[in-house]
């Protein structure tokens, strides 16, 4: 709590008081009655910091003191997130992941939820080669920003349901100051995707089949 906050307080009130000689120890600074006001208005500043902090902690990214409040709306943990002993952040990110996951089909959707959990991937597509749509003698991939699409010859029709995860790297959680716990939180914590591979096996779509490859150092 500031002293500039209290002040402030204290000035409000003191300015509502009547004008008088009876009265400027409460709007003096070294007045006794301004010294009566701070210790009164130190209850009111405490309660907006309170309000304030409430709308900080309404949000799952931002949240501390409400965070398992958060957990326990979202369903947390589950077979998915184990959340419990996690750092700070990596509960946020497993809270937000499961806002986020609505539902969908597309590559950009996947990579997204990879990206809320601290992952970078790259997704891959596979197909059967097509005369007319496939090209011959030159490239054999073709996609978009968040997938590579491979013509594979002599590959059967089902090979259209197949699609990989390329994880590019294991997740690092940084000690952050103000954020993590001193004496609980490790300086880095280095994770395997097992979360991400669980929500990503909940999540495809029901007719496809999904491989992981892990990537990078």
């Amino acid at each position: 709590m500031s002293r500039e906050r209290l002040e402030a307080y204290a000035d409000v009130i003191a300015g509502a008081f009547p004008p008088g000689a009876a009265w400027q120890g409460f709007r003096d600074y070294d007045g006794v009655g301004h010294a009566f006001l701070i210790g009164k208005v130190a209850t009111w500043v405490d309660v907006d910091i309170t309000a304030e902090r409430l709308i900080i902690e309404s949000q799952p990214a931002r949240a501390v003191e409400m965070l398992a409040d958060h957990e326990r709306q979202v369903g947390l943990p589950d077979c998915c997130f184990q959340t419990t002993g996690l750092p700070i952040e990596e509960r946020r990110a497993a809270v937000l992941t499961r806002l986020r996951a609505t539902g969908g089909q597309r590559p950009r959707y996947f990579v997204s939820l990879a990206e809320t959990l601290g992952y970078e991937v790259e997704i891959v597509e596979y197909r059967p080669f097509m005369v007319g749509v496939s090209q011959v003698g030159g490239a054999n991939t073709s996609g978009n920003d968040y997938s590579t699409r491979y013509d594979m010859l002599g590959a059967t029709a089902d090979k259209r349901a197949w699609w990989r995860v390329r994880v590019l790297g294991p997740r690092v959680t940084w000690f952050k100051v103000g954020v993590s716990t001193l004496g609980q939180d490790p300086l880095a914590r280095i994770s395997r995707a097992e979360d991400l591979e669980c929500l990503l096996g909940r999540h495809q779509p029901a007719h496809s089949f999904l491989t992981m490859s892990y990537e990078g150092e």
